[in-house]
């Protein structure tokens, strides 16, 4: 080939190549931006709604001692049956009394030598105890019954009881209509964030219920095992649900 020949189809080869590299660039770019993955935004949705307590437990109970077994399985039902009359008193009926089986257990007195150990346990009689538990709705009679179980303890040191337990009745139920609050909670986030950015919320892509806690009216909590905080002490809740969702951004 002629210098001439080769000077002249410079030109032509130069446009050729030119024209494959635009041509492999707009292929690559459409590519690319297949792709592509979208945009996708993470957040937060909180629910929160007030509750009135509609059932309560509280158990209460005797507690003694004694020289034999039969002695004190003799005074369990003794004490048994002044406890029981006390909560019927109280307004509480057979139905919601629960009673539980009396234990006795042997007592032994240690003796100990001037180093602290123990060289002698000697045979000291029979401890007894005995529950019932009071399973009912009737929320205003548990907390007159608090007073006056005071009054009976201070005659009769037998007696031990615990704080009534305030609980919440339909909690599925409450957790699906929380659920659902803290979804447009969360959908309503997501929007002013891409509202911020130019953006448009899309589908959701994934969610995750976080914490379900029911917290006193109050303020304090208690852990419990309900997935949470269930705190059981007051009348009035508050109920807490937190939900996690990822949208797609458009």
């Amino acid at each position: 080939m002629t210098d001439t020949h080769r000077q002249s189809s410079l030109p032509l080869l130069g446009a050729l190549l030119a024209a494959g590299l635009m041509a492999a660039a707009f292929i690559l770019g459409i590519q690319f931006k297949n792709f592509r993955q979208p945009g996708t935004i993470t957040v937060k949705g909180l629910a929160e709604k007030n509750f009135q307590s509609d059932s309560a437990t509280w158990r209460s109970g005797v507690a003694l001692h004694g020289d034999s077994y039969q002695d004190v399985l003799d005074a369990l039902a003794s004490e048994r049956k002044k406890l029981e009359g006390f909560l019927r008193k109280q307004g509480f009926e057979e139905s919601e009394m629960q009673i539980g089986l009396p234990s006795v257990e042997r007592v032994y007195q240690e003796i100990r030598n001037s180093d602290g150990e123990v060289v002698e346990r000697k045979p000291n009689g029979y401890d007894g105890s005995l529950h019932i538990t009071v399973n009912t709705k009737k929320l205003d009679k548990i907390q007159a019954a608090q007073t006056a179980i005071r009054n009976l303890r201070a005659k009769n040191d037998f007696v031990e009881f615990d704080n009534p337990q305030y609980l919440l009745g339909n909690l599925e139920t409450i957790k699906r209509d929380l659920i659902t609050q803290a979804t447009e909670d969360a959908q309503k986030r997501a929007a002013e964030f891409a509202k911020t950015g130019g953006g448009k919320v899309g589908a959701m892509r994934s969610a995750s219920q976080g914490s379900f806690n029911i917290y006193s009216d109050s303020g304090s909590s208690s852990d419990d095992d309900y997935g949470g905080t269930y705190d059981k002490s007051t009348v009035g809740k508050q109920v807490r649900l937190v939900v996690t969702i990822e949208y797609a951004i458009d």
